[in-house]
């Protein structure tokens, strides 16, 4: 039983260090990514919105939105929508951060 307990804590660690990951993953997606780019690079979605006639809101018809979860501090999960023809990210929203670009642009160091 004690060769038990370690493994508990940590499989539980890693799990709660899951959202912190999944925010440092997002802030490097970018506008234009494809959905094969950012899935690998975000693992798989926690949930998938698809547009639904008739109850989602009209701006969002032929996109699909996928959610990451966040650190509790953060106000909103991350959240990246497709425009289902092309299948690339219109937009990028990683916790209360939206990115609106197509290009990584460092800072100077």
């Amino acid at each position: 039983m004690r060769r038990a307990l370690p493994a508990v804590f940590l499989i539980a660690a890693n799990c709660s260090r899951q959202p912190a990951l999944n925010y440092h993953h997002c802030l490097k997606l970018r506008i234009g990514m494809t959905r094969e780019q950012i899935v690998s690079a975000m693992g798989p979605p926690d949930e998938v919105f698809s547009y639904v006639e008739g109850k989602s809101l009209p701006h969002l018809k032929g996109r699909t939105a996928y959610e990451w979860s966040t650190p509790a501090s953060m106000p909103a999960p991350n959240r990246v929508s497709f425009d289902d023809v092309s299948g690339k990210a219109e937009s990028i929203r990683c916790g209360d951060s939206v990115i609106t670009t197509a290009v990584l642009i460092e800072p100077p160091a």
